[in-house]
């Protein structure tokens, strides 16, 4: 979808027919079914996330507040993003929004995109830096560091997003373009994306292999009881435990989204798409790429007992405030009750008969 290339002649108009008739109805509304739901649990979800960092201290660390960061630019995907996709699939594949529109959506997917994994990589360097040295953590990664880290994440992702909006060529007609210079498509896909997933990996790997020898410590029982030791082996069990919890969310990443960067690889080596299958893959293959934004709340609830105690605490919140909104039936009293067992009448009833 972000990596095609439709232009204006007679073949690809053809296409275009094509297209609409192999899709089919059940296709395309189960597709808008399925967009509907991403942008909805999405955006619930990450604000849940968010929400509980915010409101409980216990999750209020450094490594959380970049988790939060992802959380954003998870929200971001799902409300800003997702609904151009919507109208897209609706009227598939014309596009009908006009040409800026067309380039604010494809400048918005890539800034989005962009904070995305650039927070991952400040979220793999943070635990590089814990498990591979853990008594200097504390010194180097403070709170004003993790703040510039941030500040550098947002302001080189949304000068992407800027530029891609000034350099992309606008589209003319009711047709999807992403008409851009394949040296600068190809800094997207490479500079932005292929080489931060790199280095993530190398870092992980880093910290597995440093997890292997810590367990065969422990195992063996061959610390040293000494002052400093069962200090660093408790600090390395923490910290290899918040690891292992973002080092999953980060293979989650890499799967829902490394298909969809493979097919843009290919749309940029063919020079944009030559038929209706390539561009259907390429809008499927999205799809798995935003189901990440549904993914991390999920995995969080799972992995990590901390997530999964604020967001308990905050959903029962949520379920009580609701409640008191609920108007209640008032329960007639024991006299009341006992008076009308007896065929009498409350005071009211009496009040009409006598008149």
């Amino acid at each position: 979808m972000h990596g095609a290339r439709w232009t204006m002649n007679d073949s690809v108009n053809g296409t275009m027919v094509v297209c609409e008739e192999t899709l089919g109805k059940a296709f395309k509304i189960g597709g808008l079914v399925l967009m509907i739901f991403f942008l909805t649990f999405g955006v619930l979800g990450n604000s849940l996330v968010c929400i509980s960092v915010m409101k409980y201290s216990f999750l209020q660390k450094l490594s959380n507040y970049l988790v939060f960061s992802l959380a954003v630019s998870d929200i971001l995907v799902s409300s800003s993003v997702l609904p151009f996709d919507v109208v897209y699939w609706v009227n598939f594949p014309r596009w009908t929004l006009g040409s800026y529109m067309c380039n604010l959506w494809n400048s918005l997917f890539f800034f989005t995109l962009t904070a995305s994994i650039f927070n991952l990589l400040a979220i793999s360097g943070d635990r590089f830096v814990a498990v591979v040295f853990p008594l200097k953590y504390q010194h180097w990664m403070t709170l004003e560091t993790t703040k510039r880290v941030l500040v550098i994440v947002w302001c080189y992702s949304t000068i992407t997003g800027v530029l891609l909006f000034i350099f992309l060529e606008p589209p003319r007609g009711e047709v999807y373009t992403f008409d851009l210079k394949p040296s600068f498509y190809s800094f997207l896909l490479f500079g932005n994306v292929l080489f931060p997933f790199s280095v993530m990996v190398i870092l992980y790997s880093k910290i597995y292999f440093i997890a292997k020898k810590h367990a065969r410590k422990i195992a063996t029982a061959s610390i040293p009881q000494n002052s400093s030791q069962p200090r660093l082996s408790s600090i390395l069990s923490r910290e290899l435990r918040i690891a292992r919890t973002l080092g999953i969310v980060l293979c989650c990443f890499v799967v829902c989204w490394l298909p969809f960067l493979i097919i843009n690889i290919k749309i940029l080596l063919d020079e944009g798409v030559e038929s209706c299958e390539i561009e259907i893959l390429d809008t499927v293959l999205c799809w798995l790429a935003y189901m990440n934004c549904l993914f991390n709340p999920v995995l969080y609830a799972f992995i990590s007992q901390e997530f999964r105690r604020a967001f308990h605490r905050t959903l029962f919140s949520w379920k009580s405030n609701f409640i008191q909104f609920i108007p209640r039936r008032e329960t007639p009293s024991k006299e009341q009750t006992h008076m009308k067992k007896r065929g009498g009448a409350t005071s009211g009833d009496n009040f009409i008969n006598t008149g």
